[in-house]
């Protein structure tokens, strides 16, 4: 996530009175770690006022790790339908839809976790590198073309956010750059491992100076939208 992606979105649930935004989802949040540490403002930005002021969040991801309070396949309806009845106002959905093949059924399945005139808050990427996790489709869509998946809602405010390029990305975490610009350098030592590292580094070579973007979007659920169990 984008720095001002984090910042924009913070901003849209802020300026919502919070029984209509908690309890919250954050759906493919992935670790504590990757949130606090790696990308510590997602945290800092999103969380940690909700934390403060008691507001209950949720974090829900693929894979049991800490940080993950609930572990679904959003793809799986059976796991879903256990989420509903839940009591979530709304659902927070950033840089997952890219990393799965079947994004119309997830964002259904995410409408039906919220209640008439709940929210949606989600984004993609707009314009960035690919960047497997496990895959990528490269779905980089307009706010018009996300909003488009999740049937049944309407558009509360949207945005397209720049922020950063892979130069700052690189002057940003030094001993990981160091250690990659090493790796690069010994071709002959792990060769398959030079070789990912070398890939990695042509992909993201393009967008050294190139602004990335994010697309960003808070959706509200309609009342003619299937109603939740």
């Amino acid at each position: 996530m984008l720095i001002e992606e984090a910042k924009w979105l913070a901003r849209q649930i802020a300026d919502l009175e919070p029984d209509r935004v908690f309890p919250l989802l954050d759906v493919g949040s992935s670790t504590e770690r990757f949130r606090s540490i790696e990308q510590p403002w997602i945290d800092q930005e999103i969380f940690a006022s909700a934390r403060r002021a008691g507001h209950p969040v949720s974090h829900l991801d693929a894979k049991p790790a800490q940080g993950v309070d609930i572990v679904v396949d959003l793809a799986d309806p059976v796991a879903i339908e256990g989420l509903l009845g839940r009591g979530y106002r709304s659902v927070f959905c950033s840089n997952l839809l890219e990393h799965v093949e079947d994004r119309e059924r997830i964002a259904g399945a995410l409408v039906r976790l919220v209640p008439e005139g709940g929210y949606l808050f989600v984004s993609c990427p707009y314009r960035y590198p690919y960047h497997p996790d496990p895959v990528d489709t490269m779905f980089r869509p307009t706010p018009a073309e996300l909003a488009a998946l999740f049937d049944g809602t309407r558009i509360y405010r949207e945005a397209v956010i720049y922020d950063g390029t892979y130069y700052r990305e690189l002057r940003r975490t030094p001993l990981a750059t160091s250690r990659m610009l090493l790796r690069l350098l010994l071709p002959f030592y792990k060769p398959p491992a030079w070789r990912r590292t070398q890939q990695e580094f042509r992909r993201n070579l393009p967008w050294l100076f190139r602004r990335f973007a994010a697309t960003c979007v808070v959706l509200q659920r309609l009342p003619d939208a299937s109603p939740a169990a």
